[in-house]
């Protein structure tokens, strides 16, 4: 039978989800997944079929000037 996932995102609780569905929510570092079988919330990153799904955020560059940052679409 196949898990169905709850997702705890900061505290804001969601679900249920199947493993497709589960995969496709963008999951951040910071999430926490319960399913049967765990004892309590667990990080995302420590399940290790759903850690490939985490989703990395790039770091702003700060650096960069206004019109470099609202022209930047043209490179």
């Amino acid at each position: 039978m196949e898990k169905i996932y709850i997702l705890r995102k900061d505290k804001l609780i969601i679900g249920p989800f199947n493993s497709k569905k589960i995969a496709q929510k963008g999951l951040k570092v910071t999430d926490k997944i319960w399913y049967e079988g765990l004892e309590d919330w667990t990080p995302v990153e420590q399940i290790a079929h759903l850690a490939p799904c985490i989703v990395t955020v790039q770091p702003v560059n700060n650096n960069l000037s206004f019109f470099q940052k609202l022209f930047s679409f043209l490179k």
